[in-house]
């Protein structure tokens, strides 16, 4: 199957050319020809519709080696392997890959890999879309973590090829029946058929929510009495030294501690706490508040910056939320 074949925006040798293409289509790659640049010959075809953004590169005959730093703490690139076999160090795992294989990339941190007769499809994703979608199945009072995949995906990994035919119903109607027709809401389902699916058949740390299986991850005592000072005192003045203080650890420890039980520190922890109730608030009791006042009861005097994080965490502006609910 050729993948995107009326999307082709770049078919060159110029390793240069090819490096700036792809680095203003996903992230920067440092490439490199490995052995004869006669071999080396790169096709990039893309297309973005709306929250869907795919790619499929090939790099002809050539072993390449990769390079690329951390970039974008929000950013995923899911590699679906269509030809050739590599290996890669990321996330501090080494990872083989070949043909019919998946590969997970996690933009925050980096990557290197050798590749040879390397060719993929590649699926741009946002964790934070991402933590929305799940938030708008499963609901607001499921307590979802970071997100994070597993970067190796087995071909052998249950509901992985329902995903790869997915990927492939999508790349053919926007390469053919869809290519011309701009409907959001046809756009729209698609993207919620592959961020449910990605979420529901990838290995990655919603995919027991998402199945509606329990989570029986153990906290340890000292972040449980850390996490519920914070639910009792969200309404007051907290810093890191007081949920320490209430835990009974050093900062580093319980740093430690809630990366590893929540995907973020005690004090984005704590905010994204107080970001739920101001939206509880919001949709049931404003009571003749304004949106500000409420934010700054509960600890947030930039307005700005609250906007931004309230839309990051819930995919929705405040306004929006009192217009939905209210």
């Amino acid at each position: 199957m050729t993948y995107l074949q009326n999307h082709t925006i770049l078919s060159s040798g110029d390793l240069d050319e090819v490096r700036e293409s792809i680095k203003n289509l996903a992230a920067r790659h440092d490439l490199d020809v490995k052995g004869r640049q006669a071999d080396f010959h790169a096709r990039v075809a893309a297309v973005e519709r709306d929250d869907i953004n795919l790619m499929h590169v090939t790099f002809g005959n050539a072993r390449l080696s990769v390079e690329s730093s951390e970039e974008d703490d929000d950013g995923l690139l899911l590699y679906l392997v269509t030809s050739g076999t590599g290996v890669a160090q990321h996330c501090g795992e080494e990872l083989e890959f070949s043909a019919n294989a998946g590969f997970m990339r996690d933009l925050a941190v980096p990557v290197s890999a050798t590749e040879d007769d390397f060719g993929a499809v590649v699926l741009r994703l946002s964790k934070n879309k991402l933590k929305n979608h799940a938030r708008s199945l499963v609901g607001d009072d499921v307590d979802l973590k970071g997100l994070r995949f597993n970067p190796a995906i087995d071909p052998a990994t249950p509901g992985w090829n329902v995903f790869r035919h997915t990927v492939d119903y999508v790349a053919h109607n926007l390469d053919g029946p869809l290519r011309d027709v701009q409907n959001p809401f046809i756009t729209t389902q698609m993207k919620d058929m592959l961020f449910t699916q990605c979420l529901s058949l990838l290995p990655n740390s919603y995919q027991d929510v998402m199945n509606g299986r329990a989570v029986t991850e153990i906290v340890p005592y000292y972040v449980k009495r850390a996490r519920d000072h914070i639910h009792a005192h969200a309404h007051k003045k907290l810093g890191l030294a007081d949920i320490a203080a209430a835990a009974g650890c050093g900062y580093r420890g319980l740093q430690k501690g809630f990366m590893d039980a929540y995907g973020k520190p005690p004090i984005a922890y704590l905010r994204t706490v107080r970001l739920k109730r101001v939206r509880t608030i919001l949709k049931t009791e404003l009571n003749g508040k304004t949106v500000a006042e409420v934010a700054r009861q509960w600890g947030f005097s930039h307005m700005g910056r609250f906007a931004k994080d309230y839309q990051r965490e819930f995919g929705e502006l405040p306004s929006e939320t009192i217009r939905k609910y209210v």
